[in-house]
């Protein structure tokens, strides 16, 4: 006699193999198919992130672009340095990130502090500087019971 519960595990997992969670997120955010949306996210017009991946990604994006904030952003977090020590140096562009990056006192604070006055979304999204969260509720089995568990996703539109 086959189990009613194992049978739709069994149907669940098989869709969980062919489309990630991120696809299956986006697609209910964005009222699409699982399918645009494994392409929107491959295509990378859309990041799906759960709230560790967001913070990495941010801290990653931040380290990489030092060079282009504000020199009173800047000054406020090297001890005061002139700002115009940083417009000086910002004509370098990214050659500048460096210089800059050494001159930060505590760069986990900075990258706080940033993402506390802009948000997420100002750094990762692109397009329109929104994050937009989304809960996803998934079913566990433990033993003989199942349970659900909760992972909110961050969705970044770039294109």
């Amino acid at each position: 006699m086959i189990n009613e519960l194992d049978l739709m595990e069994a149907h669940w997992n098989k869709y969980k193999q062919e489309y990630t969670v991120q696809a299956i997120v986006l697609a209910k955010h964005l009222g699409v198919s699982v399918d645009d949306a494994e392409s929107y996210i491959d295509d990378q017009d859309y990041l799906v992130l759960t709230d560790e991946e967001a913070d990495q990604e941010v801290y990653d994006y931040i380290k990489e672009s030092v060079w282009a904030f504000k020199p009173s952003f800047l000054s406020a977090h090297t001890g005061y340095i002139k700002e115009s020590v940083f417009e000086l140096l910002q004509k370098d562009c990214e050659g500048a990130n460096d210089a800059i990056m050494s001159m930060i006192k505590d760069f986990d604070h900075f990258v706080d502090d940033a993402v506390s006055c802009d948000g997420r979304g100002h750094f990762l999204s692109g397009y329109d500087g929104n994050e937009h969260e989304v809960p996803y509720l998934s079913v566990v089995r433990e033993d003989m019971c199942y349970k659900t568990e909760k992972t909110t996703y961050y969705i970044y539109r770039r294109n």
